[in-house]
């Protein structure tokens, strides 16, 4: 069985060709002589922030030397706008945690909305969706076209951008101008439900079985999507107060999010200013709230997909410290912990579920796996942190 580590996929080139639709997709290398990957983000990011981790995720491409962030997609879904009893709580877009990233790494990455509706059909091409709303499909279609280099996409909201992106040009969403698209999505465990699939079904269904060139990130495992599963990504990080101690701006801005705080029209200059001893009391007291769980732990889902995006690898090193290091920085004395991307023939259900099973033969979808989840989620508990801390601007 061909499975490829996350040292090698980044980094090696083949070329897959599927029946539907009569395209071909290919998986190419797209680290030109710079070493940075192109991408595009598709998110479900709004404000005030319906998952924090989305918020939090964002903060990766912007740092990380290794990625060239070309543009934010907005996947907002109308009927997650309002939440909470009866309705009562809104939320829209996340234009405003974009233009705070933007405004900390002194970047001007365009920001767009994707339609919000969701598709009547796997066919459905959504060209009847208002103008605003075309503005993410047009944005990733320039961004691809005018890339010098292998365009990499990576969706952890719904997979209608997509979908849609692939119903209007599917020989550009083929081209070797995208390199690949990881997508952050679905259940390794039958009759299993998951946030992402369930935000568009026909995205999903047309998506999975498109002949697109695919790396796919289970978020769950089982009926309460936090089990430690060997192809799903869920993990725990035991406490946030860490970002107390990370460079000013960068700290704002976790805080202001986390928070939720929406008393505060000067998004820019909360950044700039000293937190109040009420706002640092109150990350501290979110270890109580919804977005951790039992013992205080913070859920997290995309920091494999970032790790393959960027070539990172998480390793123990000889004195016990974990660390993610870059592919070529693992030593002779470094302990990885295990993960590959393995080929996968997938059984797409109308809903946008799936199941697979691991193949010999070519494949356009690679679906994660990690050998040893508990030892993973214990190195990750200080190894992500470390490399937060790390991030300047």
């Amino acid at each position: 069985m061909k499975r490829i580590s996350f040292i090698l996929a980044t980094m090696l080139a083949f070329a897959v060709s599927c029946g539907h639709s009569g395209v071909t997709c290919g998986n190419r290398t797209n680290d030109g002589n710079d070493g940075k990957v192109p991408v595009i983000v598709i998110t479900d990011l709004y404000f005030p922030g319906q998952d924090i981790g989305d918020n939090f995720d964002l903060v990766t491409p912007f740092s990380l030397p290794q990625i060239d962030l070309k543009a934010i997609i907005l996947d907002v879904t109308d009927d997650k706008r309002n939440y909470g009893e009866n309705g009562t709580q809104l939320r829209d877009p996340g234009f405003i945690p974009a233009t705070q990233l933007n405004y900390i790494f002194d970047r001007n990455v365009p920001v767009a909305c994707a339609p919000f509706g969701r598709m009547k059909s796997p066919e459905d091409t959504m060209e009847d969706a208002p103008a605003f709303q075309q503005e993410g499909i047009d944005l990733l279609f320039d961004i691809i076209e005018n890339s010098d280099k292998p365009v990499t996409i990576v969706s952890t909201g719904s997979l209608r951008p997509l979908a849609v992106a692939y119903n209007r040009r599917p020989e550009l969403m083929c081209s070797d101008k995208v390199a690949a698209i990881h997508i952050s999505a679905g259940n390794v465990t039958e009759g299993g439900l998951e946030w992402n699939i369930d935000l568009d079904s026909f995205g999903a269904a047309r998506v999975f079985r498109s002949p697109m060139n695919m790396f796919v990130y289970p978020g769950a495992a089982g009926i309460g999507c936090w089990d430690l599963d060997h192809h799903n990504t869920f993990w725990a990080l035991h406490d946030l107060d860490w970002i107390l101690t990370m460079p000013e701006l960068l700290r704002n801005y976790l805080v202001y999010n986390l928070l939720s705080i929406q008393d505060r029209p000067d998004f820019l200059g909360y950044l700039e200013n000293p937190l109040s001893q009420e706002d640092i009391d109150g990350l501290k007291a979110r270890r109580q709230d919804r977005w951790y769980g039992p013992g205080g732990r913070h859920y997290v889902w995309e920091t494999a997909l970032w790790q393959q995006v960027a070539g990172l690898v998480l390793v123990e090193h000889a004195d016990g410290h974990a660390e993610l290091v870059p592919a070529g920085g693992v030593t002779a004395t470094d302990k990885v912990c295990k993960e590959e991307m393995w080929p996968v023939k997938m059984d797409v259900k109308d809903n946008g579920y799936y199941s697979f099973s691991h193949t010999d033969e070519p494949a356009n979808i690679h679906v994660y796996y990690r050998e040893d989840p508990v030892l993973q989620e214990r190195l990750l508990n200080e190894a992500l942190p470390a490399l937060y801390l790390s991030f300047r601007y």
